[in-house]
Order: C-alpha cells, then sequence, then structure tokens
C-alpha cells in the first residue's frame, strides 16, 4: 500500500546553540544535516534529553531504532563537526563498522567518533573503532 500522501520532501534551516556552541540543521529532500561545533556535547544533550523524556538513557538498540525508522522513511540524516563528517544514519546506509560499533548497520560512523568517545573517556568504543578503521583501511590496501 502506498502513502496517498506521496513522499515527504524536507525544506528548512534552524540555527540554535548548545552549552554556548553554534548547532546547524539544514534540511532538503530526504537528507537532513546537522552540524555542531562542539559535536560531544551536542550528542550529551540530546541523550540528557531523551533520558529526561523516558526516565531511561537511551542505548545501541534506541540507536538502531532511530536508524531504522530514518531508512523506513527514507531518510538520511549526517552528523558534522565543522571540519569533518561524524557519522550518517537512515536511507543508503549500509554500514558493517555501525554494525559492529553500534548495533546497527543503519549507521556508518566516521574517524571522528573515536575522537569524541576518547574524549568522553570510552576506551572500549574508541578501541574498537581504531580496530575496525585499521581493518578497513588494509582491507582496501589488499585490493
Amino acid at each position: 500500500m502506498t502513502d496517498p500522501r506521496g513522499p515527504v520532501h524536507l525544506s528548512g534551516e534552524l540555527s540554535l546553540e548548545v552549552d554556548g556552541a553554534g548547532v546547524q540543521v539544514h534540511a532538503d529532500g530526504a537528507d537532513v544535516r546537522i552540524v555542531a561545533e562542539d559535536v560531544g556535547a551536542f550528542v550529551m544533550r540530546v541523550r540528557e534529553a531523551a533520558t529526561a523524556r523516558s526516565g531511561v538513557a537511551p542505548g545501541r538498540r534506541d540507536l538502531g531504532g532511530l536508524a531504522e525508522a530514518l531508512a523506513a522513511s527514507g531518510f538520511t540524516a549526517h552528523l558534522e563537526s565543522p571540519t569533518r563528517p561524524v557519522a550518517v544514519a537512515g536511507a543508503g546506509v549500509d554500514s558493517p563498522a555501525g554494525g559492529l560499533l553500534l548495533g546497527t548497520r543503519r549507521v556508518r560512523p566516521r574517524a571522528a567518533v573515536v575522537v569524541i568517545a576518547v574524549g568522553r573517556g570510552r576506551r572500549p568504543l574508541a578501541a574498537g573503532a581504531v580496530a575496525v578503521v585499521l581493518a578497513t583501511v588494509l582491507a582496501r590496501r589488499r585490493r
């Protein structure tokens, strides 16, 4: 059954501050791009808001559910710092690294995730991310 309303097309811009750091949200078609000056603070505040709403801190399963919901709706979300991509989730994403690190192939973590994880004291995640990055580089060199 198809939706009689047709596909959703997003369009808009939003600017806000999180802990004094700028966050820009750009929506165009099926893509949503979030550019945060301080990605770590942004992610931490989003996590705190989700915890306050539900009473339970979100985990890997929640991230997977969000990514699957985005994909099912045909949306792709990009999280970036001003200088580099951090992660992409949703439609068109199929990442073995995301499956290993985050429990969903619908999220593709970028190298900046390692920096954020180390900065927040999550050594196992950082070590896993480094291992995946190294394995990817080695696999590409063999081709």
